[in-house]
């Protein structure tokens, strides 16, 4: 039997912030919160925006020049040699800087993408994205051979591959992406 994570871990890790928050904008201010980006969002993702802009969201809070004790980098908190992929694929101009958010929103874009052909189950991309497609391919694998089925099966095998440190990370990674897109959802509802 796979074991999960004790509920009060989950809500430890999905508490805790990404990194600081944005400024707060004037309409923000006035009480109508705007997303930031949402329009390079749109324009980059078309109808996958929202889920982009979360995970933007989840992984640099929206400040475009964040950079993560690990180094990740910009919105979509690259890692330096991830964002030379990004580059060797064409999916970002060569030279171009992660904390250009244009550029930043279509590489992740492009890499989710190219996460969702090879991680074809829901949210496998952000596992991917978090733990690494070798790691969440295994995960999808070792579910495939034991087999478990159901929406979070990756997230059900995924400490057997990663180890339970690892796994809970990305497992509150995937929540908090969650969390977001329904809060960004109920916004643009509002507005």
């Amino acid at each position: 039997m796979l074991k999960l994570l004790h509920p009060l871990a989950v809500a430890v890790l999905l508490a805790a912030p990404a990194a600081a928050p944005p400024a707060v904008s004037a309409a923000a201010s006035r009480g109508r919160a705007e997303l930031p980006f949402k329009a390079l969002f749109q324009a980059e993702c078309g109808p996958q925006w929202l889920h982009r802009a979360a995970q933007a969201k989840a992984e640099s809070r929206m400040d475009p020049n964040v950079v993560a004790f690990d180094g990740g980098q910009g919105l979509g908190q690259a890692m330096p040699r991830t964002w030379g992929d990004y580059q060797k694929r064409g999916w970002v101009p060569v030279g171009a800087s992660p904390f250009d958010p244009v550029i930043a929103i279509r590489g992740m874009h492009r890499y989710d993408q190219w996460l969702e052909a090879r991680i074809p189950v829901p949210d496998g991309y952000l596992v991917g994205y978090n733990a690494g497609p070798g790691s969440a391919a295994r995960a999808l694998r070792l579910a495939a051979d034991l087999g478990l089925s159901g929406p979070d099966v990756i997230l059900r095998t995924l400490p057997r591959v990663t180890g339970e440190k690892n796994a809970a990370i990305t497992i509150a990674y995937v929540y908090r992406n969650r969390r977001y897109r329904i809060e960004i959802a109920a916004q643009e509802a509002r507005s």
